[in-house]
């Protein structure tokens, strides 16, 4: 069985972490002030949970910018500080990951507890300079799923070739050991249930490296290919839920500014 909540939530996964930055992405000049648009996108990515299957669909894309207020790729920010080339702003964002145990074709992990997204709050910084785009945040789990905190810090540097805007990047996301045991830890209970071993998950640091493509189609269309690799924690890869070392993603959109 394959819900298309559980779908919805994997291809949130990819945007936040692929599309997040996407307002960025093609800022050859430091400080050009990022445009707001709409558009679609189509993700594609495997989760680190046993029994879930590759999902590809279609999931539309909103970045707004306002004076204070913006959203990007599903976050929710208030700019503190604008500088020009700085940035630094309180982020209110959900954490995509969520598992729902009918999603799951593995008859063990059909006997564990549901884990629902939960929110998150905290602050993001972002500086721009003509050596690339650092980024990062610190957010607190707020909604109540055991507490904890992430954190995620990317470099990026964009190239500009003709009409394509090539955008290597590399980074790192941190996740404290209660936010880790909530979504990956098995509890006593549910290992008599399942006949998983029980398992307390602590904090780890997964590195990903991405990278993406930036085409104007005219002064307001923009296509966008990206393809992210993640190692996953050992944290999370010792969990008898999840399977695979590594976690990949991909994304295809088109997007309208104005």
């Amino acid at each position: 069985m394959h819900s298309g909540s559980r779908k919805t939530a994997a291809a949130g996964l990819v945007l936040v972490g692929l599309l997040a930055s996407g307002s960025v992405l093609a800022q050859a000049a430091p400080g050009a002030k990022p445009r707001s648009s709409v558009g679609l996108a189509v993700v594609a990515q495997k989760s680190p949970y046993a029994g879930y299957d590759t999902d590809v669909l279609p999931v539309p894309v909103i970045n707004w910018e306002g004076e204070r207020f913006h959203f990007r790729g599903g976050s929710l920010g208030y700019t503190l500080i604008s500088t020009g080339q700085t940035e630094v702003s309180l982020l209110a964002s959900p954490y995509f990951m969520r598992f729902k145990r009918n999603d799951s074709d593995d008859p063990q992990m059909r006997q564990l507890s549901n884990r629902s997204m939960s929110a998150m709050a905290g602050v993001a910084v972002r500086h721009t300079a003509p050596w690339g785009v650092l980024q990062g945040n610190v957010q607190a789990e707020v909604s109540g799923h055991g507490g904890g905190f992430a954190a995620d810090a990317k470099y990026t540097y964009p190239i500009p070739t003709g009409r394509v805007v090539l955008v290597p990047g590399v980074g790192a996301q941190y996740a404290s050991s209660d936010l880790n045991d909530y979504y990956f830890g098995v509890s006593a209970v549910e290992a008599q249930r399942s006949g998983l071993a029980a398992y307390s998950a602590g904090s780890g640091v997964a590195p990903y490296m991405d990278f993406s493509a930036v085409m104007p189609l005219g002064p307001r269309w923009t296509a966008t290919a990206s393809l992210r690799r993640t190692l996953l924690s050992s944290a999370v890869k010792d969990s008898p839920m999840t399977v695979g070392s590594h976690m990949d993603s991909a994304l295809l959109a088109l997007s309208y500014a104005f």
